[in-house]
């Protein structure tokens, strides 16, 4: 028996996901805001850039454990069940949903076959993960809702931008193909 894999564990994780890159910017306004951007002197830190190092830290620990679980949890479900449709062999809902959205992942080096699956082996052979941040009018850095992963396959080297959040998208658009063959 395979690991028991509940659709809206991934679904509910996927969410999560999209709510940090909706927040991220909003959040990092309300900190330059609430707290006070003065130092005692100029080799001190102000409250904001403690706060916003803080959150930035939550961040992206919290961006890494959930894309883990996401990619984990999916990856145990695809090799655990058998989403092929008698009537239509090359159906794929892994394809479809992937397709469904534009973009969720760039090649900056090496291959990749355009999936899911492959979107969540990266993730979980990545050796090296940013957050990539983009700066508001203050000039304080907030999550623009893409990752770059890094590793290696075969000693080679491969780099990819993931859309967290159209990735996240695609999942749960996953999720509910397979919930409904």
């Amino acid at each position: 028996m395979s690991h028991p894999i509940y659709y809206n564990s991934i679904v509910n994780e996927a969410y999560y996901i999209e709510q940090l890159v909706s927040a991220s910017a909003n959040h990092v306004t309300k900190l330059f805001e609430l707290y006070s951007t003065e130092k005692v002197d100029e080799y001190c830190v102000s409250e904001f850039e403690i706060e916003h190092e803080s959150y930035i830290g939550w961040l992206i620990e919290t961006v890494s454990s959930h894309l883990i679980l996401c990619a984990t949890r999916t990856r145990v479900l695809q090799d655990s069940y058998d989403f092929s449709i008698d009537d239509n062999p090359h159906y794929s809902p892994d394809r479809e949903a992937f397709e469904y959205f534009d973009h969720i992942v760039e090649v900056i080096q090496g291959n990749f076959k355009p999936s899911l699956r492959e979107c969540c082996n990266k993730i979980i052979h990545a050796t090296s993960y940013d957050l990539v941040f983009e700066k508001n009018e203050s000039g304080s850095n907030y999550w623009l809702g893409k990752c770059e992963l890094k590793g290696n396959i075969n000693k080679k080297e491969w780099i990819i931008s993931l859309d967290a959040r159209k990735f996240c998208f695609a999942l749960r658009y996953y999720i509910d193909l397979i919930k409904h063959l």
